[in-house]
């Protein structure tokens, strides 16, 4: 069952990315229409991940960070949930870049979390 997010509520997904700019992409084509915005986060990627991204994805939803030094993926996602929520995001999901993760299935986590059912979730 497919579950409905409140249009108010600002949802919004983190990718990290190192070395996976060939599968972002369709990582971020896959993420549910519902979600607010996109932030991928280039970790200072060797294979220059946020670029592709840059020139690949017409998605409106997306903003690319780049960090200036590899920080890791726990300092990649920090660094997209900061930029969330200075932004605004409520709710926020991160989804691997190398597709790993389904995106479709933003919604429900994004419900479990509303719902009081979770503080955080991971699929």
């Amino acid at each position: 069952m497919k579950e409905f997010i409140d249009p108010k509520t600002r949802a919004a997904a983190v990718i990290p990315c190192y070395k996976v700019g060939a599968h972002t992409c369709d990582v971020i084509k896959g993420i549910d229409p519902q979600c607010w915005r996109i932030y991928v986060v280039d970790d200072c990627c060797p294979e220059g991940s946020g670029r592709l991204v840059q020139e690949r994805c017409r998605d409106p939803r997306v903003t690319v960070l780049f960090n200036e030094i590899n920080l890791g993926v726990g300092g990649a996602v920090i660094r997209g949930y900061q930029r969330a929520i200075e932004d605004g995001a409520s709710v926020i999901v991160k989804i691997d870049g190398d597709g790993q993760m389904d995106p479709k299935l933003f919604p429900q986590f994004v419900a479990s979390i509303l719902s009081g059912q979770a503080d955080y979730t991971k699929g």
